[in-house]
């Protein structure tokens, strides 16, 4: 069965560009600009894999990604920040995240990244 990612960008071509690195790849993906609908997605059991970003429009990436971590039926769901922000090692720490991707970043290291943490999902 496919694995499911989240990627939560609110930049319609970095979204587009891994969405398709993502389907290229084999994975179903489902791309969101905002956390509103993202969290409907999340607590629909839809999601393996969340990709986000911190500099979103409104709810910034960090409190998305606490919030996903201070969820019992979310926080098993690996978070990876991808962001192009200096903090990032930082702000994974204090949010909780799995791990994190600088922007703009390889594509073997993303979907190196991406793979590993697809693979441990139940």
């Amino acid at each position: 069965m496919k694995k499911t990612v989240l990627v939560i960008e609110d930049e319609p071509i970095i979204a587009e560009m891994m969405s398709i690195l993502l389907e290229e790849d084999g994975y179903n993906v489902t791309s969101l600009a905002d956390t509103v609908r993202a969290r409907q997605k999340l607590h629909a059991n839809e999601v393996d894999l969340v990709m986000l970003d911190l500099g979103l429009k409104g709810e910034d990436g960090g409190s998305m990604c606490a919030y996903i971590k201070g969820q019992d039926d979310l926080k098993h769901i690996p978070v990876i920040l991808v962001s192009g922000n200096v903090d990032l090692e930082k702000i994974k720490h204090e949010c909780g995240a799995d791990d994190h991707i600088a922007k703009p970043f390889d594509l073997d290291h993303f979907m190196g990244k991406v793979q590993r943490y697809s693979a441990v999902v139940n």
